[in-house]
């Protein structure tokens, strides 16, 4: 089994973290080519050995004839190797495997260090964020300059940031990103905080430290105020000033985070209880608690906000919640340890990432089942995604290039 699910509820989510964040020591089998990743090492691989698989070739449908759905692309942060998957979400096409976030090597222009840890994504217009955790960067991107004959080093800004940055989020008007430095687990005082980035510049402009371990980021629709998971509870910070207006606290080492549409309610991820908290926005309380599945990690609103679904990890399961009653009105069987979901734009269907499994299951919204799995990595076949832990997802209405 998977180590987060141990019985202890402090180290079955600091098992979970420890999957996520050491996910690039792995070795991954392709096409019957091993490769090999380090994390942290000084060393490099060179362009023709990072190659041995030609990704542009196995270009291929993935593991499901019967997976539809809208026109439009997937962008999957693959923790576990140095990359990003651009799917296709009307037929799961595997587009292209594109690295990330990897470092050129010094006096040598032609070669890079594949080490990087990308673990969240974020998306904004045609703009697409990944946490670089390994390196302490966030990579900025262009989703529609990727070409899929350049799937080593598309062009990217890479912005150093804070320590072991693991989630971040764009505010609602684009023009800021902050990112979740999660700092190191060493058991030392924590170097954890936020940094801002500004989009129009790429560079960071202000940080705000905090003296725990900031997880995920959400804002208000007006973007007047973010709210960011930790160790010691849900921090409300005023995005104007930086200041920290409160932090809300006994919500059992929460992880994922939601905001209504209308700003009036936060939705947390309450991991050791399992369970959903439900904070007035107003009051800056818990005003109810929505009984889920074992270890609740992310958490995803249909844009009407009347739906919310959760990720059940232990579970192996979706637990779908109506807002209007704060009830779960079904749950959903997803084996593999899901932790990271998106909705398709026009709220059609989920889209989840299996931890442990490496798959990537759709479900259609509407009859709450699922129209398809496949497994991330070069190929898409059986077990080709062990390793590469699909840690975050966003899905856009606009074609990637050489989707169609």
């Amino acid at each position: 089994m998977a180590p987060s699910e141990s019985s202890s509820s402090g180290a079955v989510w600091a098992s979970r973290r420890v999957i996520i964040a050491g996910a690039a020591a792995i070795v991954l089998a392709a096409a019957g080519t091993a490769t090999a990743l380090a994390v942290g090492h000084s060393g490099s691989h060179s362009t023709a050995s990072h190659s041995a698989v030609d990704h542009h070739a196995a270009k291929a449908r993935l593991a499901s004839s019967s997976c539809t759905g809208p026109t439009g692309a997937a962008y999957i942060a693959v923790a576990g190797y140095q990359a990003f998957d651009a799917v296709n979400t009307d037929n799961c096409y595997l587009v292209q495997q594109y690295n990330v976030g990897d470092s050129q090597v010094p006096s040598d222009p032609g070669d890079f260090n594949y080490d990087s840890t990308d673990e969240g994504v974020a998306m904004h217009g045609n703009t697409l964020y990944f946490a670089d955790t390994g390196n302490d960067t966030v990579a900025v991107i262009d989703s529609a300059a990727l070409d899929v004959d350049n799937y080593e080093n598309p062009a990217e800004t890479l912005i150093h940031v804070g320590y072991d940055p693991e989630d971040l989020a764009v505010t609602p008007d684009g023009s800021q990103v902050w990112v979740a430095d999660t700092g190191p687990e060493t058991g030392q005082p924590s170097l954890g905080g936020i940094s801002v980035i500004s989009a129009s510049s790429n560079t960071v402009t202000s940080r705000l430290s905090l003296p725990t371990d900031p997880r995920e980021i959400a804002f208000s629709p007006s973007g007047s105020t973010a709210y960011v998971t930790t160790g010691q509870g849900l921090y409300v910070i005023d995005t104007r000033t930086l200041h920290v207006v409160t932090v809300i606290g006994g919500l059992g080492n929460p992880e994922g985070v939601a905001v209504s549409p209308d700003g009036k309610t936060v939705y947390v991820t309450n991991t050791v209880e399992g369970k959903v908290d439900v904070i007035s926005a107003a009051a800056n309380r818990v005003t109810d608690a929505i009984g889920v599945g074992q270890m609740p990690w992310q958490l995803v609103l249909s844009s009407d906000g009347s739906t919310l679904y959760v990720a059940d990890g232990d579970s192996n399961a979706i637990s779908v919640i109506s807002t209007a009653s704060d009830k779960v009105t079904a749950t959903m069987s997803d084996p593999g340890d899901p932790v990271s979901l998106a909705l398709t734009p026009d709220g059609s269907e989920l889209w989840v990432g299996g931890l442990t499994s490496g798959n990537v299951t759709v479900f259609n919204t509407s009859t709450e089942s699922s129209v398809g799995s496949f497994s991330v990595g070069y190929d898409g076949g059986p077990n080709s995604g062990d390793g590469d832990e699909p840690t975050g997802i966003v899905i856009t209405s606009t074609l990637t290039p050489g989707g169609s």
